[in-house]
């Protein structure tokens, strides 16, 4: 894929970046190219970068790099105002830069259209082969309006269409899994988040599909669940009766709140007051103090009956 996403940037950016792979020989360029040592604090990431995650010892890697040999390919930037730049390509080599405490970096300037800014991100971490499903999945979606239609961006990428729209399945999640994929992408790959996705288009009127999901991705978070297992986890669940429709409806339901997220239900059907707490919500110092506060209350109820 990344070989058929180069010869695609090859195409496109041929007009005014052809010299792009002169950069680091020439000082002068036509067309407003110009070679600069630019102020790293006066640069901002592609804000089109697709890319979620630099893993620190990459970064610290690629550092030691260039404190020894120098930086062998400058970064290219378009510039965005009076001494203020965007990168185009090169963010990792200026992050390093930043960790090494250097107040310069050698740029390549020029003018630089907002879709090929999209195309050179990412070109650029494609050409690694180590973005994660979602990242990419936010990339394609970032460049999608370079072409003219999704048949035209399937060849392109040399995807074929059904794999393309697998990747656009990131989408369709709900917040809080889209959330947590910001924070570590490789959580899901595209295959698992089209059978997700598959999932709760199927079951659109389900009032508990959610709340399965939720556990079945709280489960994944901590490692008792493969993301290949998610669908089937809900799937189980949605087809065997829980404890509260085989024992009545339960009423009264409350739901416990941490941190703007649910982690667990209080909550009375027929004869059972059912209490439900995420384990990883509690420490064990706190399941005994509820277990104490229950049973003391218990016992309360006791002491009245006698």
């Amino acid at each position: 894929m990344a070989s058929t996403l180069n010869k695609m940037l090859e195409e496109k950016l041929q007009q005014n970046l052809k010299q792009h792979t002169l950069a680091a020989q020439e000082v002068n360029f036509s067309g407003g190219r110009e070679f600069s040592l630019v102020s790293v604090d006066k640069i901002e990431a592609n804000p089109y970068q697709p890319r979620r995650v630099f893993p620190q010892p990459e970064l610290e890697k690629l550092a030691a790099s260039i404190a020894e040999v120098g930086l062998l390919e400058p970064i290219l930037l378009r510039k965005t105002g009076d001494n203020c730049y965007q990168i185009a390509a090169g963010e990792r080599r200026w992050r390093a830069h930043k960790l090494l405490g250097k107040h310069t970096i050698e740029s390549i300037v020029t003018e630089i259209a907002d879709s090929d800014m999209a195309v050179f991100a990412l070109a650029e971490n494609m050409d690694r082969e180590d973005l994660s499903d979602y990242e990419i999945g936010l990339a394609i979606r970032q460049i999608e309006n370079v072409f003219p239609t999704k048949k035209k961006l399937a060849e392109s990428l040399g995807l074929n269409r059904e794999d393309m729209y697998r990747y656009f399945s990131f989408d369709e999640l709900p917040e809080y899994i889209r959330a947590d994929l910001d924070n570590n992408p490789r959580l899901l790959s595209r295959s698992a988040a089209s059978d997700i996705k598959r999932l709760l288009n199927q079951n659109k009127d389900s009032q508990t599909i959610h709340d399965y999901l939720a556990q079945a991705w709280d489960l994944l978070l901590v490692n008792e669940l493969d993301q290949t297992k998610v669908t089937g986890f809900v799937a189980r669940k949605l087809k065997t009766p829980s404890e509260s429709q085989q024992d009545g409806q339960a009423h009264g339901q409350h739901d416990f709140i941490q941190n703007s997220k649910k982690v667990g239900t209080i909550g009375w059907s027929g004869k059972h007051l059912t209490i439900k707490i995420n384990i990883n919500a509690v420490n064990e110092e706190k399941e005994k103090k509820l277990m104490d506060f229950v049973q003391k209350l218990i016992d309360e109820d006791s002491d009245k009956k006698v």
